[in-house]
């Protein structure tokens, strides 16, 4: 499953995904994973979850992402949920272009029982068909 968390900058979706984040500690049985641009959510977050500053691995295009998660799925096989802060600053492509990487989390989703939820900047009428599909 993916979930999107849109909206124009400075509305609230980093809260809401760290809130989000924290509160999954009770319900999920596996390892939860927060990928970030940088390492600023570390006291934001619940110690029983995984932050994962993406700045240190080179991921440089949306293959190199989809790739690394696949890495971090293969090297902790209960990893249940991964939040995606800021996607598009960590794949260097701007939302209307990311159709490879969703393409890519999807399969992923649905070969290894993995919930995304990842933050998208940008209001409802504008998400591209392809993000648009997976907001609740």
């Amino acid at each position: 499953m993916i979930k999107i968390i849109y909206g124009e900058k400075g509305t609230g979706k980093t809260k809401q995904m760290v809130d989000g984040a924290n509160a999954s500690v009770t319900e999920c049985k596996g390892s939860i994973v927060y990928i970030d641009k940088d390492s600023n959510r570390m006291h934001d977050l619940a110690r029983e979850i995984r932050l994962v500053d993406a700045s240190h691995f080179g991921i440089a295009d949306q293959k190199s992402f989809v790739a690394f998660v696949k890495g971090m799925i293969a090297a902790n096989y209960d990893v249940e949920r991964i939040y995606i802060d800021g996607l598009y600053k960590i794949v260097c492509s701007d939302l209307a272009n990311m159709a490879e990487v969703y393409d890519g989390l999807e399969q992923i989703a649905e070969d290894f029982s993995v919930d995304f939820i990842i933050t998208a900047s940008c209001a409802k009428e504008n998400l591209p068909a392809f993000v648009a599909k997976y907001v609740g």
